[in-house]
């Protein structure tokens, strides 16, 4: 009886002790991996800011020419002579990189407002109405608004900001003409440049059709040489355009040297990812960033 009962004892123990083990091991293998992970996240983001890094001095260090950068410094690096700058996905040193030219996005710093009004509304309204928005005087534009139409038409009596500047894509939807929905879909593609032209050659077709508003097999044509030759692509937007002086003072092929650049990059299971937008040669400084969010 009582070597039985000892026996018993002996079981418990042995089967504590292996629950213990048990625990103690898979507590042991949860901080490896909370530990792999919190080292692969820290490589992850390491790795974005060196892309980020790489396409400061590409861009600092060499030249803009249509619709790409190019720089033959990093070449031993096996990094290519030229980036494309039209939203295109480029792979650089195990990271994915998109860079789009800010000529290419809509411009909150752009002084007039007819492309944003052939977007969000009627270009006419549009354009007045920020005008009389940024301008510091109670004259109405023809189709503009002042004061007495923003208390009139909000609950909370809110006023033309009369400031040279729109601070915020969200600050857009206060404005007479602008239709909230259509800037919905687009609010991810502005941006604040001191560019004035839109560089056409990065524009993506539905905004060059937007643009050009051209009948399709015309639109057909430019899209297609516009993939395989940009200088045939520069010829045939210069034949629609020519005698148009409007158009050359707002839209042209020249690179803004402002950047929209996304990165993400991935070791093991975690993933980091950077978005900034950034000012080259700006103001006599070789780069300058002014958007900056990593995650």
């Amino acid at each position: 009886m009582r070597h039985a009962y000892a026996l018993s004892i002996v079981l418990w123990i042995v089967a504590a002790m292996g629950a213990i083990t048990i625990f103690l091991t898979t507590l042991a293998k949860e901080r490896i991996s909370v530990a792999q992970g919190i080292e692969d996240k820290l490589k992850a983001t390491l790795k974005a800011q060196e892309g980020l890094d790489l396409i400061l001095f590409y861009g600092s260090t060499g030249k803009f020419y249509l619709n790409k950068m190019i720089n033959s410094h990093l070449e031993d690096m096996n990094i290519s002579s030229d980036l494309m700058i039209d939203a295109r996905s480029i792979l650089i040193n195990d990271s994915n990189i998109t860079l789009t030219d800010g000529g290419a996005l809509y411009n909150l710093l752009f002084p007039y407002g007819e492309l944003i009004g052939k977007e969000l509304g009627n270009e006419y309204i549009i354009k007045d109405s920020i005008y009389d928005w940024i301008d510091d005087d109670i004259f109405l534009k023809l189709n503009g608004a002042e004061d007495d139409y923003y208390k009139q038409i909000s609950d909370d009596g809110y006023e033309a900001r009369d400031k040279q500047a729109i601070q915020d894509v969200a600050e857009l939807a206060l404005i007479k003409g602008v239709d909230k929905e259509k800037l919905e879909k687009i609010k991810e593609d502005f941006l604040y440049t001191w560019s004035i032209r839109v560089n056409l050659t990065t524009s993506s077709n539905q905004k060059l059709q937007t643009i050009l508003n051209l009948p399709p097999e015309s639109m057909n044509e430019i899209h297609e040489s516009k993939q395989e030759n940009m200088i045939d692509f520069i010829r045939k937007v210069n034949s629609y355009t020519v005698g148009n002086d409007d158009f050359i003072d707002m839209y042209g092929f020249v690179p803004s040297k402002s950047l929209r650049i996304e990165i993400q990059s991935k070791v093991g299971s975690a993933v980091s990812k950077i978005d900034a937008t950034i000012e080259l040669h700006y103001k006599g400084k070789e780069r300058f960033i002014y958007k900056y969010q990593a995650y």
